[in-house]
């Protein structure tokens, strides 16, 4: 089986996804997101931290920064000292980040972690960011596991904000769950079939295969999220939940301070036996 990050690393060099920000697609995608960041600025939470004059933000599976250092840009123009460190499994990605904050005049480190093990940092922050519509990456069993680690590493009065579309409406009532979909543009256009659902996981499998027939097809488990039980599931970890509508349709910050940390312990959690179980598949 493959590494997920070298996974990871095919899957984001096939599909028409704004991973350049040197890019012409990056660079339309790097506006749309400081547009982004500049909403998430003035919601209230962020600016009573942008108060402090100083603040700290980790972003989880960052890939090459987009989010991170269009935040840190939107910040600094508030004259707030930001300090970024950007996640991710992709390491490729993570020295396009490098670079492009080295370029950019903003303070970013890197490192590559799995984002269930953020809990092991030993740093502290501010603002933790989730952006670029990562949850499908996640299952409910692991995003309980992230929420966890992501609660242990905020300071008192930090904000967690996830970027998140409501998939349930998009995909399953707006348009109806394709099997088979084109997706992209005349640069760069993949096909994705449906190849299989996980029960035990609520995960579809996806096969993405290049239209340039260059690269071999990736099948990657995702968990389609909607608004309403990711921002349950997030309630669950954290007193306080807000929702910030964001420009484009259908997509929001879902935003959540207070985290419950006595609830319970990242490195308590374990897998339902069931899910170990090799004997208990549930492919179908």
């Amino acid at each position: 089986m493959k590494d997920l990050s070298e996974k990871l690393k095919e899957l984001y060099t096939s599909i028409p996804w704004p991973d350049d920000p040197g890019s012409e697609r990056g660079k339309r995608y790097f506006v749309r997101t400081v547009q982004s960041m500049e909403a998430l600025a003035d919601f209230p939470w962020v600016e009573e931290l942008a108060g402090h004059g100083k603040v700290k933000v980790l972003e989880i599976c960052g890939g090459s920064g987009f989010g991170g250092i269009a935040l840190g840009k939107v910040l600094e123009a508030k004259n707030v000292d930001v300090e970024i460190l950007i996640t991710d499994l992709r390491e490729d990605a993570l020295e396009r980040a490098r670079n492009w904050g080295k370029a950019s005049g903003i303070n970013v480190k890197t490192m590559v972690l799995d984002a269930k093990e953020i809990h092991k940092l030993q740093d502290r922050f501010d603002i933790v960011l989730i952006f670029g519509l990562s949850t499908p990456h996640f299952n409910p069993w692991e995003m309980v596991k992230l929420l966890s680690s992501i609660s242990t590493v905020l300071n008192p009065g930090g904000v967690l904000a996830i970027e998140e579309s409501d998939r349930r409406f998009r995909i399953f009532i707006n348009s109806g769950y394709k099997w088979t979909l084109g997706e992209g543009d005349e640069d760069k256009l993949v096909l994705s079939t449906h190849s299989g659902y996980d029960v035990l996981r609520g995960t579809v499998k996806r096969t993405y295969a290049s239209l340039n027939f260059a690269a071999k097809p990736i099948t990657i488990d995702m968990y389609i999220w909607g608004i309403a039980e990711l921002g349950a599931l997030i309630w669950t970890f954290f007193e306080d939940v807000e929702l910030i509508p964001l420009s484009r349709e259908f997509r929001y910050f879902i935003v959540a301070r207070k985290p419950r940390k006595e609830l319970i312990k990242p490195s308590e959690i374990e897998e339902p036996g069931f899910l170990k179980r090799k004997d208990f598949s549930g492919s179908m």
